[in-house]
């Protein structure tokens, strides 16, 4: 495995494209590679977990049925109005944060933005085990303020506007079933990779509507009742 752990680890931390995959791996040795790769990358300790890949149909051409996890740590995290340098691969998604206790109930919710980097060399190497071993994408994300009405609150809508234009409107809870629905998947895959939840973890939901192509402008994501995010690409 130390190949491939090497490989993506220094694609991941300069930021280039994915290498092909001279390697041919199952889902379960995938999960070890990506946390191979995590350990190696980032100092600080995981602080939630993503879920990718949570439409049927895209599940279907991956050849999987479950939704994908991927860990998220410190370095991942933007501060409030980010500005981010222009990069090719990138993609916006419009999600709900969903902060969990220990024993993995959702305890509140908050607006949030994932930035997902998906650049294979080879795009034949688009597959399930290989997006888990790279972490399923990850590469920023931005967090609103928590609220606790989590069921009255996941009944709005987003809207992401680039430039004053709208690119995107869905519903907050249409990913996964919804805020209750979504952490308890979530939280299931954890479990079964053996991954920790801890008290103070965070759920990512997956992609509200349609996943964005990060262009350069000035973009702005209303929640509703969740408040709004605002970053620039340059």
């Amino acid at each position: 495995m130390n190949p491939i752990i090497d490989r993506l680890f220094s694609a991941i931390k300069d930021r280039k494209p994915i290498p092909p995959f001279e390697e041919t791996l199952n889902i379960a040795d995938a999960y070890e590679v990506q946390k191979k790769v995590s350990e190696k990358i980032y100092s600080s300790e995981l602080l939630g977990l993503k879920a990718g890949v949570t439409s049927k149909d895209m599940q279907n051409a991956l050849g999987i049925n479950t939704p994908l996890i991927g860990g998220l740590f410190k370095e991942n995290q933007l501060d409030k109005n980010p500005k981010l340098p222009y990069r090719k691969g990138r993609l916006i998604e419009c999600e709900l944060g969903l902060f969990l206790d220990s024993h993995g109930d959702i305890q509140a919710i908050c607006a949030a933005i994932e930035f997902a980097v998906l650049d294979f060399e080879q795009k034949t190497d688009l597959s399930g085990p290989n997006l888990v071993a790279s972490n399923v994408a990850v590469e920023r994300f931005l967090l609103g303020e928590k609220f606790n009405d989590v069921d009255l609150l996941s009944k709005e809508r987003c809207s992401l506007f680039r430039d004053n234009v709208i690119v995107n409107s869905a519903d907050i809870g249409e990913s996964l079933g919804g805020p209750r629905e979504a952490a308890k998947l979530i939280a299931n895959e954890a479990l079964r990779w053996s991954y920790r939840i801890t008290e103070d973890c965070f759920f990512l939901s997956g992609a509200c509507g349609s996943v964005i192509k990060a262009e350069p402008g000035e973009y702005r994501a209303e929640f509703g009742g969740l408040g709004e995010l605002s970053f620039e690409i340059i």
